[in-house]
């Protein structure tokens, strides 16, 4: 019998791309039969020749509006069960475990209309991922033991949820809406929506993976025991014989049938991207998505299943009716769902999920809700007709651009000048072929809070205006210009459609492409909504002109924009105090006439949010609805869209198309001058684009520091030492800064040129990116805006007011591991002493201070600037900018008196971060009660720190470094999916479950260069900055107390080190040659190259360039991932063991930080007992104290093992001001915190880690 002959695929017509846009695209359509040419899997197939990765990506066009009501969750449960083994390959780690050998990562994510699926791995192993990838969707398995342990991961994503704001608004956002419509849906599921935690085969409860007790987001609907969820009386109508058993078979039962209706091929897009050829991605695609089954059924064909599959059986016609059930249910609920290609979406009726009859028939009404930071959000609704099938003709995108501006007539600018608004932004909050809910969101100031109606009036103002201003413009369409303001509405109207569309197609065009694997997954719901053709160009208004305008659309839309069609959210602690004042007082406390509507509290069903609705006052309505204001007007032309958008005429010719795998060139270093700094250039020849980079570093320790004089000299030589207040004053400076140039460089970042002014411990960093033609402009405007007077008291006052809300709110909102992460690093590198002190300090602040911090930057007499400026400029221009910029900086420090000059007497010292030493021979162990009561996970974070110096680079590392460093990496591409495996997958211990590779950097403190080391020695430059490598293991879990998790994060690693021990030498090849692949892969966008140079400048430039250092600019270590990874690959099992024992196991040449913050499932116990040569410490106090006995981190100070007192007498050494440390060691070794225990056997390495 001859083989079937192979369904030939479609070619469809070639895509849309940009001209920057150097890949080739192959769209293919698969039928599913011969006789049925018209439906099948939509593939994109990309060939990137720059890129060493292979990516993957199928979106579903099925999400959780298509999720049956009994069973909410379910879309987003079969998405995390999609990867748990197929037919093909049973192994439940299979698909992560193949590509964490092979640098490869994957994930996935369900929305309400998608899910979606994506991966990346190496180019040369890509076929086999593929084919790993393909069968999740021909055959997974869906085992019973999966299904009750994933669930777990379900639940545990949920918990995670709960403590953050944007989901918590997100679920009142759902609660308002009709409960009939498919957005009120709740899309993550939990363990009660998805009763699985039964076993399946015995009936019994596992106690170990079913938690019973109630919990916040439990519900009416969705009981706490399965024998009253809603599932059980559809079940008990079905077969009398139903009992606990049969919960978790349907829900295996709906997974499966979910799975069959949505998962089949005209209902899936696939894009896979990578170097090889078309022709080799479609040999491999074409065959294996071709056995994706079509699994669409008729009712004729439902009913012919069922009898096929009825038996004499009990047992099995039991399950063949559940299987019915579960069907119908599904096929039910996929009806509710609206279709998402824009072709069949186009005749979907408008559906709105929100109307004014559900909130008692009149809007305005006002939500209030209670945020756990400390936020102060208003936010406008307004129902709007759908725009899903016009993306490039949209009036909510022109009423977006509009209301979102933030330049002189807007009405942020109204409000900011006004000094009750810190932020605003609008678009559509909820978006979809059926409806389309348009929002204004704003942050306001506290007295924008007590103004909030008269911010609202401004918004409604500024809609009338625009209203007014269309009106006009439509008169003079029809061929009415009488007046000059009809014609001057209609040309200001019709320019500012011409810009928007300007700049769309700029972007499109002038854009080099991006990541293979964000591409893919965004590509592929591109598809799923706008077709091949247009899956990258839709929304760039490729076509638009001025004439094309809609201003008759425009027109309809802003007539929505009314009171009578709005509804408000307040989101605030003042908000929700009023609301609580006000119904406990009876004021509201009564119900509508229609229907039975009751205004007042509210609880959402699936997180258990309290929140309130009330009416707005009838004098509020009308004073909204005629409302006006003359100082608002529509945008003023946009200066800053590039004149030009040419290459520089410096570049080569073959520089003129896209070289993305060549070799990147170190920046040339074209002026040094240790009296105004260096300026570093590089004109790129790799990407081809008219965008530039620009990085400025004004290089002060007044960021962060103050001089001071050491009590004990007698003569005037002066230090720097870190002062938490000034720190406190520079936050504040860059915040104010930031809002003084909102309104005059908003038009800059809306024609692509993005700028930020950041403070770090070196000093103050301005970026500048974008389109080359004016970035210099823009990098000279703001820095002589940032060295005149810009301080004001709205600005001062917003900013130390968010400062404060954020301190104040921080332990209340945050999650465990956030909490578990700020101990950890309050301990080892934060200089400050924590949140409350720093709260203390902000309020103290004047605006005379943060006006004299500001003057301090220019006394430094040793300012220098590090200048990087990268990509399309000459180095011509680049020196004109520098020398300007040096002007400027000179010239302020010029207007001030030469006695007021701050200078540093140990001028070899370079202000830059910090961390602490960890000691041998003891664990620190942090344990803190989170202060969230929302807050239901425990956390768990365990930092092993190495005690050797990180590389550097080769000219400033000694060998030990490289190897150290690079054998931790290699290490941690080797553990990372087993350990997820372990207590992700098998144990079910939490939905964050990971574990990495971290460096830090810390510089030497001023100390170190009194006396000896002082500004006048050249002789042995000391190197001035250390990298630290570390390896953290991170876990979230509610599941078992953070103790436990503790101990089973050490069970792991004592396993995994046999396993090491026993791994292939091939293995441990493959995953050296994957990881180094990984760190050497090309950069694909200049903003990333130009980060990496600059944190090469910054760190080691310095050092290197230092006078009489006899090193260049070449030695900065330019090429360090060939050099790190070339070591990588030369490593073998005995390097790993070695460090990996010298690291973890070993408590003499380790060091080790276990910081742990518990939530309310699993309390804070009382102290336990401590082992031998561990510190356990669970308040501030001691941690500050502890901080207190940490010497910094420096290659010429370590903890000795023999005469501590004597050891910490050389750490100081002849250091003046760290003389401290030796009054809080004389207290450490009173109370033996620092014992030294020699590791024997196996079972002494293990009480060592637990």
């Amino acid at each position: 019998m001859s083989e079937p002959t192979p369904i030939k695929p479609i070619y469809l017509p070639p895509i849309e791309q940009g001209q920057s846009d150097y890949r080739t695209y192959r769209p293919l359509l698969l039928p599913t039969s011969k006789d049925n040419v018209d439906d099948g899997i939509t593939v994109l197939l990309v060939n990137d020749p720059q890129s060493k990765h292979f990516a993957a990506s199928v979106s579903v066009h099925s999400g959780a509006s298509s999720d049956p009501r009994v069973l909410p969750g379910l879309a987003h449960f079969c998405e995390h069960m999609c990867f748990l083994g197929s037919s093909a390959y049973p192994q439940e780690n299979e698909y992560k475990r193949y590509l964490s050998q092979h640098g490869g990562k994957s994930n996935a994510s369900t929305s309400m209309s998608h899910t979606t699926y994506q991966f990346d791995v190496l180019a040369e192993f890509a076929e086999k991922a593929l084919d790993i990838f393909t069968h999740f969707f021909i055959g997974p398995l869906f085992t019973k033991s999966g299904t009750g342990r994933e669930v777990h991961a379900v639940d545990s994503e949920n918990s995670k949820n709960l403590v953050n704001d944007g989901r918590r608004r997100w679920q009142v956002l759902k609660s308002l809406a009709h409960q009939d419509h498919h957005f009120s849906k709740f899309s993550t599921g939990n363990k009660l929506t998805l009763p699985v935690g039964v076993n399946m085969h015995s009936g019994e409860s596992n106690s170990s993976s079913l938690d019973t007790q109630p919990s916040a987001n439990s519900s009416e609907d969705i009981p706490t025991t399965n024998t009253t969820h809603p599932l059980t009386q559809l079940l008990k109508e079905m077969d009398d014989t139903y009992d606990e058993r049969d919960m978790p078979e349907f829900v295996r039962a709906a997974l499966l049938a979910f799975h069959k209706r949505h998962y089949r091929p005209k209902n899936m897009t696939v894009v896979v991207v990578g170097p090889q050829s078309l022709d080799t991605l479609e040999s491999w695609v074409v065959p294996r998505f071709s056995n994706i089954p079509d699994n669409s059924m008729s009712e004729a064909d439902h009913e012919e299943a069922q009898e096929n599959n009825c038996t004499s059986e009990k047992e099995d016609a039991k399950w063949s009716r559940i299987q019915r059930l579960a069907e119908t249910l599904i096929d039910e609920a996929a009806k509710e769902a609206p279709p998402v290609t824009v072709n069949v979406a186009k005749d979907v009726e408008n559906n709105p999920a929100f109307r004014p009859e559900l909130q008692g028939g009149k809007w305005p009404v006002v939500v209030t809700t209670k945020p756990l930071q400390s936020l102060r959000k208003l936010v406008l609704f307004f129902p709007m007709p759908p725009t899903w099938d016009n993306p490039d003709q949209s009036p909510t995108r022109l009423l977006s651009h509009l209301f979102g501006h933030e330049g002189r007539g807007s009405a942020f600018a109204l409000l900011q000048d006004s000094g009750w608004l810190s932020s605003l932004s609008s678009g559509s909050r909820v978006s979809g072929p059926d409806q389309n809910l348009f929002q204004i969101e704003m942050s306001l100031t506290e007295e924008g809070e007590k103004n909030w109606k008269e911010v609202t009036k401004v918004i409604f103002a500024y809609a009338k205006m625009l209203a007014d201003a269309v009106e006009l413009s439509l008169t003079s369409k029809e061929g009415n210009k009488d007046t000059n303001d009809t014609c001057l509405a209609h040309d200001t109207l019709t320019r500012i459609w011409d810009e928007v569309g300007q700049i769309d197609r700029m972007h499109f065009h002038q854009t080099s492409p991006g990541a293979v694997y964000s591409f893919a997954s965004s590509v592929a719901q591109s598809i799923s909504k706008y077709g091949t053709l247009k899956c990258l160009s839709a929304g760039s208004m490729l076509n638009e002109t001025p004439d094309t305008v809609p201003a008759e659309q425009l027109a309809r839309y802003c007539q929505r924009i009314t009171p009578e069609n709005c509804f408000i959210e307040r989101c605030s602690e003042k908000a929700w105090e009023e609301m609580e004042s006000s119904y406990t007082n009876g004021e509201n406390n009564q119900a509508r006439e229609s229907g039975s509507f009751v205004f007042g509290k509210q609880t959402e069903k699936w997180y258990g949010i309290d929140y309130y609705i009330s009416p707005v006052l009838e004098e509020d309505i009308q004073s909204w609805k005629n409302t006006n204001d003359n100082s608002l007007h529509l945008p003023n032309p946009n200066l800053f869209i590039p004149r030009s958008l040419d290459l520089c005429p410096d570049l080569p010719p073959e520089a003129h198309t896209q070289r993305i795998d060549k070799a990147i060139d170190p920046p040339k270093l074209v002026a040094n001058d240790s009296n105004i700094g260096r300026l570093w250039w590089r004109l790129d020849d790799r990407y081809a684009l008219p965008k530039s980079s620009l990085t400025l570093l004004i290089r002060t320790p007044t960021s962060e520091h103050k001089l001071r004089k050491p009590e004990d000299c007698a003569d005037s030589s002066m230090y720097w030492e870190y002062d938490s207040e000034t720190a406190m004053k520079s936050n504040f400076l860059t915040g104010i800064f930031s809002d003084a140039m909102a309104q005059d460089t908003y038009d800059a970042h809306l024609a692509g040129l993005d700028w930020s002014l950041s403070k770090s411990s070196s000093g103050y960093t301005l970026s500048c990116y974008g389109y080359s033609d004016r970035l210099s402009d823009l990098g000279l405007k703001l820095l002589t805006e940032f060295s005149g007077n810009f301080v004001k008291e709205s600005y001062f006052q917003t900013n130390k007011d968010k400062v404060i809300r954020g301190l104040k709110s921080y332990f209340q909102s945050k999650r465990a591991d956030s909490i578990a992460l700020y101990y950890r690093n309050l301990l080892m590198n934060w200089r400050g002493d924590g949140m409350e002190k720093s709260l203390e300090v902000a309020e103290s602040i004047t605006m005379d201070d943060v006006i004299a911090q500001h003057q301090s930057i220019w006394k430094d007499a040793d300012l220098v600037l590090e200048c990087l400026y990268t990509g399309n400029v000459s180095e011509k221009d680049a020196k004109q900018f520098f020398d300007k910029a040096s002007g400027i900086i000179k010239s302020r420090s010029n207007t001030l008196e030469n006695s007021d000059a701050l200078r540093r007497s140990c001028s070899a010292w370079i202000p830059g971060p910090f961390e602490r030493r960890l000691p041998n021979n003891e664990d620190i162990e942090l344990h803190f009660q989170s202060k969230n009561e929302k807050e239901e996970n425990g956390a768990v974070i365990v930092t092993y720190q190495s005690q050797i110096p990180g590389f550097k680079c080769k000219t400033l590392s000694p060998k030990e470094s490289m190897e150290q460093s690079a054998a931790i990496r290699l290490l941690c591409a080797i553990i990372k999916e087993p350990f997820f495996d372990q207590l992700r997958t098998q144990q079910q211990l939490g939905y964050i479950v990971s574990s990495y590779f971290d460096v830090n950097f810390t510089s030497r403190q001023p100390s170190y260069f009194m006396d000896n080391h002082s500004a006048s020695s050249t002789v042995s430059l000391p190197l001035l900055t250390s990298a630290v490598d570390s390896i953290v293991f991170y876990v979230l879990s509610r599941k078992e107390e953070p103790q436990e998790v503790t101990n089973r994060i050490d069970d792991f690693l004592l396993n995994f080190r046999s396993r090491l021990e026993a791994m292939d030498s091939s293995e441990i090849q493959g995953y050296a040659d994957s990881l180094a692949s990984s760190l050497t892969k090309p950069i694909r966008k200049l903003s990333e190259e130009a980060k990496y140079h600059f944190a090469k400048i910054r760190h080691y430039a310095p050092e290197v360039l230092a006078d009489g250092s006899g090193r260049s600019s070449p030695d900065l270590g330019w090429d360090n991932p060939e050099v790190i990874a070339n070591a990588i690959r030369n490593l073998g099992r005995d390097n790993l063991l070695k460090v990996f024992d010298n690291l973890i196991i070993k408590k003499e040449t380790g060091a080790r930080i276990v910081s742990t913050v518990y939530g309310k499932t699993h309390p804070m116990p009382k102290q336990r007992g401590v082992l031998k040569g561990s510190s356990y410490i669970s308040t501030m106090e001691d941690l500050l104290t502890k901080r207190s006995t940490l010497i910094p981190y420096d290659p010429a100070t370590r903890y000795r093992q023999s005469s501590f007192m004597g050891s910490l007498w050389r750490a100081v050494g002849k250091h003046k001001t760290a003389l401290h440390y030796i009054a809080t060691a004389v207290a450490v070794i009173g109370v033996g915190a620092w014992t030294i225990t020699s590791m024997k056997n196996s079972s002494s390495e293990k009480k060592r880690i637990k």
